[in-house]
């Protein structure tokens, strides 16, 4: 069983929903980004729901529901918008190096304002 097929049983076990800590807990699955990462695929093949929970004392965290019969029929078929790529990326990112989502962010910026300040012509 791959890693992708022990998380979606798993979370279709919990119709209350798990977050990403609690499957990476039940499952072993190390670092807790391949948990996102996975959780992100199998939302947007529409195999599961993601969706963001108040708890009680605690800070608000993505938990991750199983799909219903109704969800299913409801979900509009689309493309991946560039939005989802760039998350999709960035995700990956986020794993692979272990930096925050902010740093990759902020480095990046950083990168491409000398870019283009190298670039931009001299003015007097």
């Amino acid at each position: 069983m791959t890693n992708k097929e022990e998380v979606f049983d798993l979370i279709q076990g919990h119709p209350e929903g798990l977050d990403d800590d609690d499957i990476s807990d039940l499952t072993g699955i190390k670092p807790r980004q391949q948990v996102q990462q996975l959780c992100n695929q199998l939302a947007s093949s529409k195999r599961i729901r993601r969706a963001s929970v108040e708890k009680t004392g605690k800070r608000r965290k993505i938990h991750n529901f199983p799909t219903n019969e109704s969800d299913t029929l409801r979900a509009p078929s689309f493309k991946e918008s560039e939005t989802e790529k760039w998350r999709r990326r960035l995700s990956a990112l986020v794993a692979a190096t272990g930096q925050s989502e902010g740093d990759l962010l902020d480095e990046a910026l950083r990168l491409l304002a000398l870019k283009v300040l190298k670039n931009a012509p001299e003015t007097q």
